[in-house]
């Protein structure tokens, strides 16, 4: 807040400034101390302008939350996204990932989530993270998409002491920056079970669970993923973090007629990070979301 009076402070006067040069440069001729004003006036200006510059990168962070971001990122991340006011968000998730056999389509689905003009977020596992699925995780990154942490081997980490817990994390956050280029901000748990001591205090980074289970991996059915995803929008599920598989192309084909439904009644389908943003929630190391928007329904695999 400190930094927002200050701020407007400096474009106050630096709008009063230019109002006095504008002023003056309505005459055409100058007395030698009206020269000797404009000249620091125009010191003034340049002053505050640097003030104004310094006080940007300063208050950036603070306006915008601690996302275990630099302020490079933040700048980016703000200034790709178009987001409406007016419209309802949903994040939808996907586990397990990527899916390299075509039959999956992790590949479908990243087409699908293109030619909506929606992002997703995609927690994958380490395993599942080489130079064959690399491709997949740049093209992620490319869409806007978010890559969070699913562990190595889908471990159940609240077995493992503190060690086990950390290579789990550890390795799995390396090879997402090894293969897409980013840092990796969020993990989810595998089984959504990272309530214990020893879990939240071995890892850096926020626990994403979820509102609505679709139970894909359970089912594989595509009908009835659509039909529980329809019941929850019909709720005006806002701010709802759907978990989704994309391993199962019983789920692609789901999203083939979720995603544009979704979009179609006025959603915007946004990552985990934006829509925590959006909702002004700040995510905390080692702490549990069931939910972003205080619409939870917690529920268990």
């Amino acid at each position: 807040m400190k930094g927002l009076k200050r701020l407007a402070g400096v474009l106050g006067v630096i709008v009063l400034l230019c109002g006095m040069l504008t002023g003056c440069s309505g005459k055409k001729l100058y007395s030698e101390e009206e020269l000797t004003q404009i000249h620091d006036v125009i010191g003034t200006v340049e002053q505050m302008t640097k003030e104004f510059q310094n006080v940007i990168t300063d208050s950036l962070p603070t306006l915008l939350g601690d996302m275990s971001s630099s302020s490079d990122e933040l700048m980016d991340f703000i200034s790709t996204r178009k987001y409406d006011p007016n419209k309802k968000i949903i994040a939808l998730t996907f586990d397990d990932g990527p899916s390299t056999d075509e039959t999956n389509g992790t590949s479908d689905l990243l087409d699908l989530l293109e030619q909506y003009d929606s992002k997703a977020t995609f927690f994958c596992l380490g395993n599942r993270l080489n130079d064959e699925s690399a491709p997949l995780l740049k093209r992620m990154v490319e869409l806007g998409c978010e890559i969070g942490n699913h562990s190595y081997d889908h471990t159940q980490l609240t077995r493992l002491d503190a060690q086990g817990v950390r290579d789990q994390i550890d390795k799995t956050n390396e090879l997402i920056k090894q293969y897409s280029g980013k840092a990796c901000r969020l993990v989810r748990p595998p089984y959504g079970d990272a309530n214990n001591d020893i879990v939240p205090a071995n890892v850096s980074q926020p626990f994403i669970m979820w509102d609505v289970d679709t139970l894909d991996w359970k089912n594989k059915n595509t009908a009835s993923v659509i039909s529980l995803v329809e019941k929850y929008k019909e709720q005006d599920w806002d701010g709802a973090v759907i978990l989704m598989h994309d391993i199962h192309s019983t789920t692609i084909e789901a999203c083939k007629t979720i995603i544009p439904e979704l979009v179609n009644d006025g959603y915007q389908l946004v990552t985990i990070s934006e829509l925590a943003y959006l909702k002004g929630v700040k995510l905390e190391p080692g702490k549990s979301y069931w939910g972003i928007a205080e619409k939870s329904t917690v529920t268990d695999y």
